[in-house]
């Protein structure tokens, strides 16, 4: 598709699709054209819950909502929440590598919940919701069905962000009201030029931050884990501290990106690789087709840590880059810091590997690991 079609309409569901990095990266950067509001394209009772969301707005309110959020959601608050980070990995491995059978899931075991717990102490939601967290976050995803447009799939969607949402608004107005020293107040008293977030985008970003935020860091934990264990050299070489996490971890992003594609909507007409897409259509921005660009990435189907140029799209690109990148990072950097520490070894049963199959998404659900101390 790449060579033949890199702008290329789909008939069945009535949508475009974009596959080469450059027409990506111009999708992702030209605001004007590719804008992020759904109700350009789609019906009102599919846009309703995304009013006022950061990741379907455009300029300028999307620059002032990313700066009210990220005057609360620092880089550095995201720095310091490291050591915390190591204590939970640790009480996670704590169950998991004491049962006696020399394995565990490394994904069940501790990427899926270890967000959720960091997640949920940042908020300052309850430890005793702990449970229904994680049961939100996995029924988000745990939807099979390989259309991402179909009603059915929707409808289901829906349904399991609808508690979730209540939850959320819930605490954001007990926040207002009761202030506390968490991340939910900071955003309910962010203030820029007067202006501050209303409690519904304060309960859309806390439940972002808990779905693609937990599901970010679940892949980018588990693919890594997994790249490892395909490439032992890799593994020796992590080890032995020839390389660090940091350089596995962006070669992972990029080799198998946690989110396989993001939306735009066209408001005019634009002409990609010679076609023409019409105005007000719906375009599926294939970020895992871009970041295995032959033309971008010299042997882009290879794991290599030598890629000396080449950003990859992993995370997204332009304003509405992943807010969450930086939080899946150093919870990755803990977890793989407090695993070397903890074990001698570790190796993947690679023949018994799950994976999600929701649209959109690369992220393991099940990865089995063997090891010693």
């Amino acid at each position: 598709m790449r060579d033949d079609r890199p702008a290329w309409f789909d008939e069945s569901n009535g949508t475009w699709s974009l596959f080469r990095y450059n027409d990506i990266v111009r999708a992702l950067r030209d605001t004007d054209t590719f804008c992020s509001d759904p109700s350009r394209s789609l019906p009102p009772e599919m846009t309703e819950e995304a009013e006022g969301s950061i990741v379907s707005l455009d300029p300028p309110r999307h620059g002032r909502l990313r700066g009210l959020v990220s005057h609360a959601f620092t880089p550095r608050l995201v720095e310091q929440l490291g050591p915390r980070i190591e204590e939970i990995v640790d009480e996670l491995l704590d169950r998991a590598l004491d049962g006696g059978s020399g394995r565990f899931d490394l994904v069940g075991d501790l990427a899926y919940e270890l967000p959720v717990v960091v997640i949920g102490e940042l908020l300052g939601l309850p430890a005793s919701d702990r449970d229904f967290l994680v049961r939100c976050a996995d029924e988000f995803y745990a939807i099979e069905h390989d259309d991402p447009f179909n009603g059915e799939y929707l409808q289901s969607m829906q349904s399991t962000l609808d508690e979730l949402n209540e939850y959320m608004l819930d605490h954001a107005r007990r926040r207002r009201n009761e202030p506390a020293d968490d991340l939910m107040t900071a955003l309910a008293l962010a203030e820029i030029d007067g202006e501050r977030l209303n409690d519904r985008e304060i309960r859309n970003f806390a439940v972002l931050l808990l779905t693609a935020g937990h599901i970010t860091t679940t892949a980018l934990l588990g693919n890594t884990v997994l790249a490892l264990g395909e490439h032992p050299d890799v593994m020796a070489s992590w080890r032995d501290g020839t390389v660090n996490s940091a350089a596995v971890m962006e070669e992972v992003v990029r080799h198998r990106s946690p989110f396989t594609e993001v939306y735009r909507f066209t408001t005019k007409d634009v002409e990609i690789g010679g076609t023409v897409i019409p105005a007000d259509q719906l375009v599926r921005v294939w970020l895992v087709s871009g970041n295995r660009d032959e033309r971008q990435f010299a042997d882009p189907d290879e794991f290599r840590l030598d890629r000396a140029t080449g950003r990859h799209l992993g995370f997204g690109l332009g304003i509405h880059y992943c807010l969450g990148a930086g939080l899946a990072r150093v919870e990755t950097t803990a977890a793989l810091r407090v695993l070397a520490r903890r074990t001698a070894g570790i190796t993947p049963v690679l023949d018994e590997l799950k994976f999600y199959d929701a649209p959109g998404i690369f992220c393991l659900r099940s990865l089995p690991v063997t090891f010693h101390r």
